[in-house]
């Protein structure tokens, strides 16, 4: 007699693998995205990389949603009870949020530059 019943699929597991190995591709293919350059050799690989990262991000942002949705009672409770505790740190999270803009403009600020 086989005793072994097949559990149903665990959609929030799913959701959750399929958010951690888009993740995953995110850097792997972003980061030699970002040093390529338009060439005869490296038109294929950079298109490839983009290809990738593109489908990757793509994944990842459905599954967030999926995964919010599917918890979206926990984490609207979560919210809740800990946006007391976020208030008490007003000035960290002023000082941390102008301090990510400013890097992140002063970063992305050489696209402006004229050549």
């Amino acid at each position: 007699m086989n005793n072994s019943t097949k559990q149903p699929m665990n959609t929030r597991a799913l959701t959750s693998m399929f958010m951690f190995f888009s993740f995953v591709l995110l850097p792997i293919s972003g980061i030699p995205l970002h040093f390529t350059r338009t060439s005869d050799g490296v038109e294929v690989l950079e298109q490839f990389l983009m290809s990738v990262h593109n489908v990757s991000a793509l994944i990842f942002i459905i599954s967030v949603v999926i995964h919010l949705s599917l918890n979206l009672s926990a984490f609207i409770k979560y919210i809740t009870t800990k946006t007391s505790e976020y208030f008490q740190f007003r000035k960290e999270m002023f000082i941390a949020l102008i301090t990510v803009l400013i890097i992140v403009g002063l970063i992305s600020s050489h696209v402006f530059h004229i050549r």
